[in-house]
């Protein structure tokens, strides 16, 4: 295994002091049990590095996964749920795909984060330390070297869309795909040709990770690029959902459907059927989500599809690494830096566009002051 020096002599104090601290309280309480917060951990279970007292499932009495996926479910449903507790629910369940070595690199990870999860953390180690028999030398899921993309990902989880750590795309930097005209990735189609009606961002406090388009219930879903489906099943809020990961590593998700017509596994080419769509999950209408995401980040799709034309912008994608995600463009774009004194009306005569296009384009209001150093795409 590989650990940073850090890592190494933290896990190393804390598991020296935890092992004397277990002993000792197993002496005061009576042999049998050791007590870590609400958990009751058997002997035969070794120490394993805390952080604090609090696990990520403390509220929970079973772990098995269909409870834990239950629970992440039920908080679907609050406004007021703590922030991020989704997402580490569901890189806690990923886990089970990883290597042990991808584990402590993931767990490394972590404390580079602006917040620290020390109960997922916690969470993650317990899992760790309850399963002896964890794979060490192996992907969970067997050989995954001819499913798409594998040198991206190294894995294939049929089970939940969006099973990848932050540890995935931590070092990247700046990635070229190619969207069509070459080899397998060369054909587009829209999955649903029809009306936009909610786009990628902040909608009603909250981040809206793909964008949706209006159908009726049965009307035909096509997938957009060539690949393979990774996951049709009934997931969560995402009702009936496929996922499917193309040549080039991008991920695309159908959501909301009434009817699967795929299979994990099931190689398709852009366009081809693969459900009906539908109002199932936390729906309010028929309606299809569709995300984007390469490495389970969540990218726009109106930066690289013109919905009016139906068509895609450019044939290579181009994804620059941020601290947040990805900015995504297509290769060509053109970027103009906010000099004092300008304003969108200005900027859009002189790049031969419109005010709304500049907004849209940026994600910005056509109201919207601009700070001086600032860059905005202009075609």
């Amino acid at each position: 295994m590989v650990f940073s020096y850090r890592l190494y002599l933290r896990i190393s104090l804390i598991a020296i002091l935890f092992s004397f601290l277990s002993s000792f309280r197993g002496r005061l309480e009576g042999d049998g049990v050791s007590v870590a917060s609400n958990h009751v951990i058997k002997d035969t279970i070794p120490a394993f590095v805390m952080y604090g007292s609090k696990f990520l499932l403390d509220s929970l009495e079973n772990f098995d996964e269909v409870s834990i996926k239950e629970y992440r479910d039920s908080l679907m449903c609050y406004r007021n749920k703590p922030k991020g507790i989704i997402e580490e629910i569901d890189l806690f369940l990923a886990i089970k795909l990883m290597k042990k070595e991808a584990v402590y690199s993931l767990i490394d990870s972590l404390f580079d984060a602006e917040i620290i999860p020390y109960a997922l953390i916690n969470q993650i180690n317990l899992y760790v330390a309850s399963n002896p028999s964890y794979p060490e030398d192996e992907i969970i899921m067997g050989d995954t070297s001819f499913y798409p993309a594998n040198h991206f990902y190294q894995a294939w989880n049929v089970e939940m869309p969006h099973p990848y750590g932050l540890a995935l795309s931590a070092k990247d930097s700046t990635i070229e795909l190619i969207l069509a005209g070459r080899g397998k990735s060369d054909k587009f189609q829209m999955p649903v040709v029809n009306t936009l009606t909610s786009k990628f961002g902040w909608r009603e406090g909250r981040p809206h990770k793909g964008i949706d388009m209006d159908l009726e219930v049965w009307d035909t879903v096509r997938t957009a690029f060539p690949g393979m489906v990774r996951v049709a099943k009934y997931y969560g809020g995402y009702g009936r959902v496929v996922v499917v990961r193309h040549y080039n590593g991008l991920e695309t998700l159908y959501a909301h459907l009434h009817r699967l017509k795929v299979k994990p596994g099931d190689t398709i080419k852009a366009g081809d059927l693969i459900g009906l769509g539908g109002s199932s999950g936390h729906s309010t209408g028929s309606h299809l989500h569709f995300e984007c995401r390469f490495k389970g980040v969540p990218i726009n799709p109106l930066a690289f599809i013109d919905y009016e034309s139906q068509s895609l912008v450019s044939d290579t994608l181009v994804l620059k690494k941020t601290k947040y995600g990805y900015a995504a463009f297509p290769k060509g774009t053109q970027f103009y830096v906010v000099e004092s004194g300008d304003n969108l009306y200005e900027i859009a005569q002189r790049f031969g566009t419109t005010i709304y296009k500049l907004a849209e384009l940026n994600g910005i209001r056509r109201n919207q002051y601009l700070i001086v150093g600032q860059s905005l795409r202009v075609i």
